[in-house]
This record gives structure tokens, sequence and C-alpha cells, in this order.
């Protein structure tokens, strides 16, 4: 038994949760922290106070600020971040705060790992098997290094937290299929960072999760991932312990010798355990969203690093058991939402089918299968998230039933002759998409040149950058069919141009409610632009088309072409 007090960063998270019991259970003395309200880990009986700081995303200074008072005055034996949400800042101002107490490596070490471009190129190095992969720091380089692969191209940031407009937001991967895909994309992308494009390389997911004592691996773990969300590959719902395999421990044993690894770390791999082959992905320098299944299989890691960093010993811990399942709840509910809507290009993903979705269910039965949240132990974090999933379906239930309605009433306000009166009689009339560098660019220029009396046409977005050219893509396939982009510059929505607009065209439902719910005058003048054309899809969106293959730009070009056509003309 210890009097200690920790302080677990990221409690809205799982990971953070399972860190707090895995804690509690040698003794220690629990706080938790976060910068939303009511995390799911403050209900756990394990903890005996929760904090709040500021969001470390969109206010890293006041971050900052709040975790050197804590150091200064709270007396913690050790703060443990859980996420790069908060990892990434706390490296960055690492001399700002006594960072004594906070679990992270070495500053060196941490930076490789954060970085995937520098993890792959110490990998390569010491001989560990890697995806072909580039460094693309400008949108210039992107041809050449584009010789170098067959599709899918796996277009991977250099870091999982970029930099935008002066806060820090996530990042995910996205694989491109075709050229067009691939330079939007990576354009995209840059705008946060530099990035990778990397081989795609088929295998089952699988991490080694590990402790390391200044470079020496002291104890591992293996899991594999069998539920991953989003289903091209992503974080685990559903994820099992199996042995060790050999070829990938002695690699990861000489990655963190490389990288003089001090403290817990998870090295992902792809592995085809037919021909032995992996490919080394990437290293998360912090603890794991998979960290449940390593709890429920008897390997204490929370408990193994305070060991450590506190004590400065880790003690014998048996190794844990093989064949055992963990899930999470709520994000398992939605990768079974996706599987029903075979939400994965069939290209990469192969659906699993309804018998093996039951065989998988049916292991929640099993005495092997454990939850990340519900725990019968600790009950009220798991209540708690079944609430909140039951909650959010209701939610969006209910958001369906709103959207069937509205959609109702904008096909009802078009046959009644609403929509052509408004028009027929409209000084400004104005159009509405996200970035105003694709859907809407396309509307003001073609509707400019299409309508014969005089009225003042234009456009904007949400996107919060203004004066974005028009996407590259897009102003190919107006040229093709006549239409001039040159010198577009995005605007971005405001309370004067929504005022000022006779009647506003927007491109989805989406928007639709953002307008309304942000200016609840204007939706009676409000109407989506689809609803021009007899020959539109049940749901009226006209979809948006950045990063998509070039046929999906002709698409709605052509969509977006009729529907003003019929509304330039709407005797016609």
């Amino acid at each position: 038994m210890t009097t200690d007090r920790i302080l677990i960063l990221d409690a809205d998270l799982a990971p953070a949760l399972s860190v707090a019991r895995s804690l509690k259970e040698i003794g220690v003395r629990i706080d938790v922290a976060s910068s939303t309200t009511h995390p799911i880990t403050a209900y756990s009986r394990a903890v005996e106070r929760c904090l709040t700081y500021p969001d470390p995303l969109t206010r890293q200074l006041d971050f900052i600020a709040w975790i050197r008072d804590i150091t200064e005055q709270a007396g913690y034996a050790l703060i443990i971040p859980v996420t790069e949400r908060t990892v990434a800042p706390l490296l960055k101002h690492r001399d700002r705060y006594n960072d004594t107490r906070v679990a992270m490596a070495p500053t060196e070490s941490l930076r490789l790992a954060l970085d995937k471009a520098q993890t792959v190129a110490l990998a390569e190095s010491v001989g560990i098997p890697v995806p072909r992969s580039v460094l693309i720091e400008d949108i210039a380089e992107l041809d050449a290094a584009r010789a170098r692969f067959d599709f899918p191209i796996v277009i991977k940031p250099v870091s999982s937290v970029g930099a935008d407009q002066s806060k820090n937001i996530q990042l995910t991967v996205s694989y491109a299929f075709d050229d067009n895909e691939l330079r939007a994309m990576v354009q995209h992308a840059l705008r946060f960072g530099h990035v990778i494009l990397q081989e795609y390389f088929r295998g089952e997911g699988e991490g080694i999760e590990l402790l390391a004592d200044h470079g020496e691996v002291i104890y591992a773990f293996q899991h594999r991932r069998l539920h991953e969300v989003p289903l091209t590959g992503g974080g685990s719902s559903l994820r099992m312990s199996v042995e060790i395999t050999p070829a990938l421990l002695d690699a990861s044993r000489r990655l963190m010798a490389a990288m003089k690894w001090h403290g817990v770390a998870m090295v992902e791999f792809k592995h085809d355990p037919v021909s032995g082959q992996f490919r080394l992905m990437e290293v998360n320098g912090r603890f794991w969203g998979s960290l449940p299944l390593a709890a429920a299989a008897g390997a204490n890691f929370p408990g193994m690093l305070y060991g450590l960093l506190v004590k400065g010993k880790v003690g014998e811990h048996p190794p844990a058991r093989p064949g055992v399942y963990c899930r999470n709840l709520s994000r398992d509910v939605y990768w079974h939402e996706q599987v029903l809507r075979k939400n994965a290009p069939a290209r990469l993903v192969s659906i699993p089918g309804w018998r093996a979705v039951l065989k998988d269910a049916l292991l929640m039965f099993s005495w092997r299968h454990a939850f990340d949240v519900q725990r019968w132990s600790d009950p009220k974090p798991g209540l708690v998230d079944v609430w909140r999933i039951v909650k959010t379906y209701q939610e969006r239930l209910a958001r369906i039933r709103a959207d069937k309605k509205a959609l109702a009433a904008q096909r009802k306000a078009w046959q009644k002759g609403i929509v052509r009166d408004i028009v027929r009689n409209a000084n400004h009339i104005h159009f509405v998409c996200y970035g105003n560098i694709n859907r809407s660019a396309v509307a003001e220029r073609y509707a400019r040149a299409v309508f014969a009396r005089p009225v003042t046409i234009s456009s904007s977005g949400f996107h919060p950058v203004e004066r974005r050219a028009a996407d590259p893509v897009m102003v190919d396939v107006a040229r093709e069919a006549g239409l001039d982009m040159t010198g577009w510059a995005s605007t971005q929505l405001t309370r004067t141009t929504v005022d000022d607009a006779s009647v506003i065209f927007v491109m989805e439902l989406n928007h639709f409610r953002r307008i309304c719910q942000a200016y609840p005058d204007a939706t009676d003048r409000t109407f989506l632009l689809a609803v021009a054309d007899p020959r539109a899809p049940t749901n009226l969106d006209i979809e948006d088309p950045y990063g998509k293959a070039v046929k999906t730009y002709r698409a709605v070009y052509q969509q977006i072409v009729s529907c003003i056509d019929r509304i330039a003309r709407p005797d016609g």
C-alpha cells in the first residue's frame, strides 16, 4: 500500500479509465482530468477527484500553464498523459514545467515516435521491415514520389496531431486509388504538416505493447485487432491477446534500443501470419487504445510504469494470458453499423458476412471476454457508457425524422412554386457549401454566366480560411465544359451576407441545418440546390467531390449546372 497520488489526463477516453483501475489495484490514490465535462473515467469508484483543464487542441499554452501550476502545487507523484492530444503539447513545451513528474519518454525518443518519417528511417537503419515510404514536404515533390508506388497509396500525416490556424487538430490516415484522389488528399494533408506516401501492405494489425527501461524491453504483450474503426484500418473495437511472435518482439527490442526508450509504448505492425512477413506501421509513445485488453489478460502496465518511474524498480510480473478478448462497446456498435452500411471501399476491405459478425458477437458470452468500460466491480462507467450509446442513437433517429420532414418541406416548396417566385423576385442569389472551392464556387461562376436578368450572385462557405483557390481538379473539369474558374478566392459565410441575400441555395442538408441554427430568420429563404432538379436523388445532397475520383467531380459539376439552368429559367 502507498500514499502516493497520481493524476491521469485524457479522462474522457477508455484507456484512461483502464489506467485508473489498474493503479487502484496496487493501492495508488487517483485523480483524473479532462478538457471535457463529465468524462467517463470520473464515474469510476477508483477515482477520488476530477479536474478540468483547457483544451490542449485549441488552447495549448493555457493547457501548459495549467500543467505548470499542477506540477508546482498539487504534489502528484506522477502525471500520466494518455493520448497525443496531451503528449504533443507537453513535449513541445517541456521546458515550461517540471517534467520530472510527467510520465513521458525522453525528449529525443518521443520526438522520434511522434514523427512517423523519423520512425521509419530509424527502423530501416536497424533492419526492421517497413512499407516503402516517401516523405512529401511540398506538392511539387508529388509526381516524382508517385512513380514509386502502385495504387492504393497510403497518405499518412507525419504526426497524428497537426497545426491549423494556431490550433492543433487530430489527423488521420487516408487512401488514394487514382492520381486525382492522391493529389487532392496530399494537398489537403500538407496544410497541417509534412506527409508520408506509403505502400499498402495487406496483413493483420498486431501490436507489441511493452515497458522499456532505458532501451531494454523488460515486459511485452501482443494483441491482434479483430474489428477496426474505420473499416479501412484504425483503432480497434474488438481485439484479442495472442502468443508473442518472436520476430515482432525482436524487431520491437531493436527499435526500443535504438530509440533509447524509457516507459511504455506500443509498436504497431501489419503481419501476414501465413508468409511470416511483416511491416512496421508506427510507434505509439504512450498508453494505447487497447490497453484494457492487456489489463484483462493480466498485464498491469500502469502498475509497472508506476514502479519504474516512481519506485525505480519493476518487480516480477507473470506473462499475460493469450486468447482473451476485449471490446469497446460504443466503438463496436459503430463498427457493426459500418459493416451493415458496407461503408468501406471494396478494393481495400473485405466486408465480413453475417455469420462472421454473429460469431464475434457471441464472444460476449465467453468467460474469456471483457469490455473496455463495462465491469461488474466498477459498474457506473459502464452504465454511463451504455446510456450515452442509447442517447446518441436516439438523437440520430430524431435527426433522421427531422431531416425527412425538412426534405419533404423542401420538395413541397418547389412544387408549390414558392422557390420559383422567390428566385423570380430576388435581387441577390447566394450559394453555400463547406469550403467554397468546389460546389458553391462553380455555382456562382456558372450562374453569373446564364442568368439573363440583372441580379447579384455570390457564394461562400463555412470553412474559416478565406482566399483559397478553387480545387485544381474542379478547375480542370470546369475548363473542359467551357467555364473559367481562374482567379477564384474563397470567402466565409457571414451575418452580413445572410441578411443581404434574397435567397440562399445550399448543397447539403447539413448546410441547411447549420444556417437555420445560426440564422433562424433565413430559414424561409434557404433551400437545397438539388431540389431544382426533378431527377435529384432522394437525399437531395450534392456530394462534396473533394479528394475523390475525377468522375465524381464531373458528376457534381453536371448536377450543379442542371439545377442552375432550372433556377435561371424557372418557367422554362
